[in-house]
């Protein structure tokens, strides 16, 4: 019997890889104050949904929002998130094309 060995060592998921940010994001996130430190929370608690413009929308929705609280605490700065996307590329999920907040 032949045991076949695969091994994964090089193996990286997509959510350990940093976002890259493009030059219109980073406009728009220095336009309306969402600072690409607090990208990488928006990213990995947002809600995804498809914009319907080819692109996959992280949403600080109440429920994200409630997670992320719980996650790392309450502050001003993390209430501050309430309502901001990013809109990231449905090709490469990693691409941010653009930021901002929801208003409604």
């Amino acid at each position: 019997m032949t045991v076949l060995s695969i091994s994964n060592a090089n193996y990286r998921p997509d959510r350990d890889r940093k976002a890259q940010v493009s030059r219109h994001a980073q406009r728009r996130s220095q336009q309306r104050g969402i600072g690409e430190g607090v990208l990488p929370l928006i990213l990995a608690y947002g809600e995804r949904s498809h914009d319907g413009q080819g692109g996959v929308r992280c949403l600080m929705t109440d429920k994200a929002m409630a997670t992320l609280v719980r996650a790392v605490g309450r502050t001003q700065r993390i209430d501050a998130l309430a309502g901001a996307y990013a809109v990231l590329s449905a090709d490469d999920e990693q691409v941010v094309i653009t930021v901002g907040h929801r208003y409604s």
